[in-house]
């Protein structure tokens, strides 16, 4: 069986026509049509039920049709891995990330850390920011990125460097009356609970020690936005994670420390640099993906 008429006939099943699959693939309709016949003729089944110009798989196709998809991804690993060599077999990448970055964020790293290293297996690791550096210390990650809430930075031993200032918002519901407010003092914030981030020791952190007003703590600062757009409290938001949907639910709180900045640090046990050891310079591959992707979304500037 040749492989190019598997292809057409996944892709007929796919598309549901010959020309839809012709045009899925790049090829005109006659050879598309041919190849499908030729391919029943020397399986000696019909792999389609015909209607018009749409097609059906008969009870043969719908048989084969998953198999014939593993067939063609298989061919197309192999000749992946051949192409690439022996060389690169085995590589790991495995990166560490707190929640201060969105979800979608991290999305697109994953994505082009794949289409740039396919020959790489591939992990990410979510923890919490404290967590992060010793996870690296340890070998269980190759690199780690994380906001820092103070000015110790990662653990000792370590290569790191501040990429980015995340800013933090002082955040309420648009819905309270603390959002109408032209100015906001210590004892109007006394009447809301503050929301708070808890960190893996259950030490709060993001917050103001000196409010006396109830506290609500919670492990991940999208727990915690969620919370404020609740309206359950106000809080300290990443702007990192804001999205137009947040703009429409929440606002800035008037108050002095409305707004503050933290380091958001990258850290690993080599220099992030290209050269040297294959997996120091692939480590340095995946974190200029991630500075692509921060400049892209306004993290970090040009």
């Amino acid at each position: 069986m040749r492989l190019d008429y598997l292809e057409y006939f996944v892709a007929a099943a796919r598309a549901g026509s010959i020309s839809g699959a012709a045009l899925q693939l790049g090829r005109n309709r006659s050879t598309v049509s041919m190849a499908i016949a030729a391919l029943e003729d020397e399986l000696g089944a019909a792999l389609f039920v015909r209607r018009g110009n749409s097609l059906a798989l008969s009870p043969v196709g719908e048989h084969i049709l998953d198999d014939c998809a593993r067939i063609i991804a298989l061919s197309n690993s192999i000749i992946e891995r051949c192409a690439r060599g022996g060389e690169t077999a085995g590589r790991e990448l495995r990166i560490g990330r707190d929640d201060v970055l969105s979800e979608n964020f991290w999305r697109h790293v994953i994505r082009a850390i794949r289409r740039a290293r396919p020959d790489v297996r591939l992990s990410m690791r979510y923890a919490e920011s404290d967590v992060l550096p010793e996870l690296v210390r340890e070998g269980q990650l190759d690199i780690a990125y994380f906001i820092a809430s103070g000015r110790a930075g990662p653990a000792s031993g370590l290569y790191s460097r501040v990429i980015a200032r995340i800013g933090m918002r002082m955040m309420v519901a648009r819905s309270h009356p603390l959002h109408s407010m032209s100015y906001v003092a210590d004892d109007d914030l006394a009447i809301l609970p503050q929301i708070t981030y808890l960190d893996s020791t259950q030490r709060e952190r993001f917050h103001l020690d000196a409010m006396g007003s109830e506290r609500i703590a919670l492990s991940s600062f999208e727990l915690g936005k969620d919370a404020i757009c609740d309206g359950l409290g106000w809080g300290y938001v990443p702007e990192s994670l804001l999205s137009e949907e947040d703009d429409a639910q929440l606002g800035q709180i008037n108050h002095g420390l409305g707004a503050a900045w933290y380091p958001y640090f990258v850290c690993s046990r080599e220099p992030l640099a290209i050269g040297g050891r294959a997996e120091a310079a692939l480590q340095s591959r995946a974190h200029e993906i991630i500075l692509a992707q921060m400049r892209s979304e306004g993290l970090i500037a040009d």
